[in-house]
């Protein structure tokens, strides 16, 4: 790795904006402190949704990391930018940044107002932010939530309402210690503390139709999202695939069928992984049902959510098998 030394400058297209870069600072996490928000998902270099086009100038990684890079990011044509370090002076293309304007990151105590278990494995909480505190988003942004031991989980909201209350859908994961204690122990009226938001996942203008996948409480943006075209008034088709392993993990299923419904844009495609024999409707892998529905993807925008198998499973093969371009797919992994 290259020595780094010294404050690189960041200049940002085509919003003509620029931030500086101190040594050891990733492009990211200098650009949100800034007050600019780069696209991004889980922070780690596990996702690529960081992935950037560098006009010019040159970045570098730690090592370890070759295993996370692309051919064009080892040709220096694009970087994940929650990993990259510039090496001196850097243009980078990130159009997001114009949409995102206004919306920046901040710490803030919540109180939890209500707790719902809707199945043996997923909890919703309900979040108010102290007074005083003007919490802005886009739907389909996370948060990360810290218990009073001190212990941050990052969690997409499903929703935040006019009064500016925070809806999470929490699933208790097996020893998770922070889900484990939300589900089990969490109690109303307790104070956390919430820092965001966080992501760009969220739906870009335009007219293209809208594929969104879901794995599990990968529902929770794609809630967000969804109701965000319905008070916009969206007519652009949408279909929405949601897949678990039994129709239970479905907690929100009936939901989706009032939307199917009442939308003439909507269609919804529930699919099970457990249930064959049992469930009549689609079964096996939630993307691979895109995948057979959709075998052309080169008109549409993709929004996947859920594990990073599933993540790294569609991106793969909506752009290998689907033609679907690869700046037309968004996502958010749980990582």
């Amino acid at each position: 790795m290259a020595d780094l030394k010294g404050v690189s400058q960041v200049r940002v297209e085509p919003a003509g904006k620029s931030f500086s870069v101190e040594a050891g600072q990733s492009v990211l996490e200098a650009g949100l402190k800034a007050g600019i928000t780069l696209k991004h998902s889980c922070r780690d270099g596990q996702c690529g949704e960081c992935r950037t086009t560098i006009v010019s100038g040159l970045v570098d990684y730690a090592e370890g990391l070759q295993d996370k890079l692309i051919d064009s990011d080892r040709e220096g044509c694009t970087g994940l930018m929650c990993q990259a370090r510039p090496l001196g002076d850097l243009v980078i293309d990130a159009p997001e940044v114009t949409e995102l304007e206004g919306i920046s990151i901040q710490k803030f105590p919540v109180r939890v107002m209500s707790k719902q278990i809707l199945s043996d494995d997923v909890v919703v909480l309900r979040l108010a932010p102290a007074p005083g505190v003007e919490f802005r988003c886009m739907p389909g942004q996370y948060i990360d939530l810290q218990m009073r031991d001190g212990n941050t989980r990052s969690y997409s909201m499903a929703a935040t309402d006019d009064s500016g209350q925070i809806e999470l859908h929490i699933r208790k994961m097996p020893g998770g210690v922070v889900s484990g204690f939300i589900y089990d122990e969490l109690k109303e009226k307790a104070i956390l503390t919430a820092e965001g938001p966080f992501g760009t996942f969220y739906i870009r203008d335009g007219d293209a139709p809208i594929i969104l996948t879901a794995s599990g409480t990968g529902f929770a943006p794609i809630k967000a999202i969804v109701e965000q075209l319905i008070r916009d008034g969206n007519t652009r088709p949408v279909h929405l695939y949601w897949g678990g392993r039994r129709l239970e993990n479905l907690y929100h299923h009936q939901r989706c069928l009032d939307w199917a419904a009442e939308l003439p844009w909507l269609t919804y495609i529930p699919v099970l992984s457990d249930e064959e024999g049992i469930w009549g409707g689609r079964t096996g892998f939630v993307h691979q049902a895109v995948v057979d529905d959709f075998p052309d993807l080169s008109s549409h925008e993709v929004y996947v959510c859920g594990a990073p198998i599933v993540v790294s499973s569609a991106r793969r093969d909506f752009v290998d098998k689907c033609n679907l371009d690869l700046n037309n797919f968004h996502s958010d992994a749980f990582v």
